[in-house]
């Protein structure tokens, strides 16, 4: 009976994880604001982010590019930009959507003053929530990115994603 139960339960569990999404494929796009931990001592920006959903496995594939707004005190000309490239693998339900999320970031870091501007790329990882009603959603995400611009650092996400067609 046990056994029984514990594999009713199991596969219950596969199938909402594995459940084909909708058949057709779906863009999406939007903005965001977005907070680096450790750049500059923290640094806030803005970003836009747009993806398409695939037609009938629960992936979505998303891009965003990035400009923040640090601090530089007395430096002139500091700063930093980039873009990023994901896959989130999202659960299955109606409204809310946590996934994972893995893939690339790219940085270009400018110090301030005479410094030379740094270009790196690496990998990122995280997790976040999708909601969506009807056309309209919007996510939150914590993610780390493996990038030596200015180093590696934690990044929050908080923005709308417009459901485009």
């Amino acid at each position: 009976m046990q056994r029984t139960l514990h594999a009713v339960l199991t596969s219950t569990v596969l199938l909402l994880i594995a459940a084909p999404s909708d058949a057709d494929a779906q863009f999406r796009g939007g903005g965001h604001a977005i907070h680096a931990g450790q750049l500059f001592g923290g640094s806030g920006g803005v970003g836009l982010r747009g993806g398409i959903q695939l037609p009938l496995i629960p992936i979505d594939l998303m891009a965003a590019g990035e400009y923040f707004f640090p601090d530089c005190g007395e430096l002139a000309g500091c700063g930093l930009q980039g873009v990023t490239l994901d896959a989130n693998f999202r659960m299955i339900f109606p409204v809310v959507r946590p996934y994972i999320s893995g893939g690339l970031a790219h940085r270009r870091y400018s110090p301030g003053g005479d410094a030379l501007t740094i270009n790196s790329s690496g990998l990122s990882v995280g997790a976040g929530i999708d909601v969506r009603l009807g056309g309209l959603g919007g996510f939150a995400e914590a993610r780390y990115e493996f990038t030596e611009a200015p180093r590696s650092q934690s990044v929050v996400r908080i923005g709308i994603l417009l459901g485009l067609f």
